[in-house]
């Protein structure tokens, strides 16, 4: 009989390891949708304010998710959200990368060679953003680093179709 014990503790063990893995996996959906709410908040912040300071419209934007790690190992998430805005034209480099770097250091992002021409790029938590002037055009890049998941979870976010994003004036 005690043989059965000992013969029964490592398949409860496997079982209850089974068992726990959902809970693993809503802990890793719930790491990205907070990279998500981060992203949400950076574009409704700062993003924001930037293209109002520059006078920017016509807002475009989508968000993709992508696998991190190697094929055989997938080790986590990675978000990415991109927006392009339209300018008048009448945008000089100079003036708007000045603004664009005030903005980003009031709002606590660390900007990387803030005294760049063209593009930009700036940190804040997990939070990475590239920000790209042109006169014609703005392009950001915002993106959240790999967030660490299981293979299950970021197998299912890898195949969520590109969205698009919505921009409020």
């Amino acid at each position: 009989m005690r043989l059965l014990g000992i013969a029964a503790a490592p398949l409860l063990a496997l079982l209850l390891a089974v068992g726990l893995t959902g809970c693993d996996d809503d802990a890793d959906r719930t790491a990205v949708d907070e990279a998500v709410t981060s992203a949400d908040d950076a574009r409704a912040g700062v993003l924001h304010d930037i293209a109002d300071a520059l006078v920017l419209s016509g807002a475009d934007g989508s968000r993709s998710f992508s696998i991190c790690g190697d094929d055989l190992a997938p080790g986590g998430v990675v978000l990415n959200d991109f927006v392009r805005f339209g300018s008048s034209g009448e945008l000089t480099q100079e003036k708007a990368v000045a603004t664009a770097v005030g903005l980003l250091e009031a709002d606590g992002w660390t900007v990387e060679d803030p005294d760049r021409r063209a593009s930009l790029s700036a940190t804040k938590g997990e939070l990475v953003l590239n920000l790209r002037i042109d006169p014609a055009q703005v392009q950001a890049h915002l993106r959240a680093e790999c967030v660490k998941t299981s293979r299950k979870v970021a197998e299912e976010y890898d195949d969520r179709p590109e969205a698009g994003l919505i921009w409020s004036s």
